[in-house]
Order: structure tokens, then sequence, then C-alpha cells
């Protein structure tokens, strides 16, 4: 039950503060904050995505 806690409760919120960084990263104009924007959100993506993931293949069982 932790494991189904963390896919569907943590990685929303850490998804949610990847993205915030990410907006928050895209507005500065030194380069080494765009490259932290570009990987905050390639996290976000990842984060958001593997409860949708998890939901898929739990249909498929």
């Amino acid at each position: 039950m932790a494991a189904l806690g963390f896919v569907f409760v943590i990685l929303p919120c850490l998804a949610v503060l990847c993205f915030t960084g990410f907006a928050a990263c895209r507005a500065q104009r030194a380069l080494a904050f765009q490259v932290l924007a570009w990987l905050l959100l390639a996290a976000g993506l990842v984060c958001a995505l593997v409860p949708v993931g998890f939901v898929v293949w739990f249909l498929f069982l």
C-alpha cells in the first residue's frame, strides 16, 4: 500500500513542484537556468505520467 501511495500521491506532488521550478527557471536569462528548466520539465513529465502508466498497466492485468 505504501508503494501505491508513493505512485499516486507523492509523484503527482513532485510533478507540480517540477513544473513550478520549470516556470521559474524558464523566466531567467542565464543558460544554466535554461538547461535546468528543461531538466525539470522532463522530470515533471515522468512524475506526472508514471501514475497514468500504472493505471493503464492495471487495466490490462
